[in-house]
């Protein structure tokens, strides 16, 4: 039921908020966020610019945290998007890189990714920024903004199931009794029996 327009807008929009694993191979690597910033710039919401570019920042710090971990860069090598990316240069032997102010949500995460709990620390980065997507939801009624934080916000969610083995084993049993309990599927399948029989 979207425009051509506004079906480019939601897709642009997807394919930033929700990167694929193999665009994230080897973030932060300049030329994607150059990308990044480029494909940015053609979200005409401002709304749902600094929404995308919050998903990115977080991004951008999770990972400077991960390669300082791991010790695979020093400061002058590392390329993130966004604002914070300076602080994170500047104060890159600073266990928070001195955003535990700005980003008092940054100290709950850090001990995570040092206990190797990454499944809990994307499920807790996942509900900030479903809070974020549904302020913005909720802002805007009836409009493209609407629409696309609908679709982000389950996104996110199709994330979460898929990191969760039991939870997606529960949510298919669910949507199969759905399936099986229509009287067009249930006709089918009496149909299919009987020429069985």
């Amino acid at each position: 039921m979207l425009s051509d327009e506004d079906l480019l807008q939601l897709q642009l929009a997807e394919k930033l908020y929700h990167q694929s694993e193999l665009s994230l191979q080897n973030l932060p690597d300049k030329p994607l966020i150059l990308e990044w910033q480029r494909q940015l710039e053609k979200i005409e919401s401002e709304a749902l610019r600094e929404s995308i570019s919050l998903r990115l920042e977080w991004q951008t710090l999770l990972a400077a945290l991960r390669y300082r971990q791991e010790g695979r860069t020093g400061p002058e090598n590392f390329h993130g998007f966004g604002r914070w990316t300076g602080l994170i240069r500047r104060n890159w032997h600073d266990p928070l890189f001195g955003l535990e102010t700005a980003l008092p949500f940054l100290s709950k995460l850090q001990p995570l990714l040092n206990k190797g709990q990454s499944g809990e620390l994307e499920r807790q980065l996942n509900g900030f920024l479903w809070k974020d997507l549904m302020f913005i939801e909720r802002s805007f009624q009836f409009t493209l903004e609407t629409v696309i934080c609908f679709v982000l916000r389950w996104g996110l969610a199709e994330q979460h199931i898929k990191s969760d083995a039991s939870l997606a084993l529960e949510s298919f049993k669910r949507m199969s009794e759905q399936l099986l309990g229509t009287p067009a599927i249930t006709q089918h399948l009496e149909s299919a029996f009987e020429e069985l029989s």
